[in-house]
C-alpha cells in the first residue's frame, strides 16, 4: 500500500507540474499575441489619422470649387 501510494504521489506531482508547463506557454503565447495586436491597433490608429487628414483635405478643395 505504501508502495502505491508513493506512485501516486509522484504521478500527481508530474500531473501538477505538466498543466503548470501548459499554462505558462499558453500565458506566454497570450503576451505576445497581445503585444500584436497593440501594434496593429497603432497602425490602425495612424492609417485612420492619415484618412482623416485626406478626407479634410477634399473636403476643403471642394469648398474652394463650390465658392468659385
Amino acid at each position: 500500500m505504501d508502495n502505491l501510494s508513493t506512485f501516486e504521489l509522484l504521478t500527481l506531482g508530474a500531473s501538477i507540474i505538466g498543466v503548470y508547463v501548459k499554462l505558462t506557454q499558453e500565458v506566454g503565447k497570450l503576451k505576445s499575441r497581445v503585444v500584436a495586436l497593440e501594434k496593429t491597433e497603432t497602425e490602425v490608429k495612424t492609417m485612420l489619422t492619415e484618412l482623416l487628414s485626406s478626407v479634410q483635405e477634399i473636403k476643403l478643395l471642394l469648398a474652394e470649387k463650390g465658392i468659385r
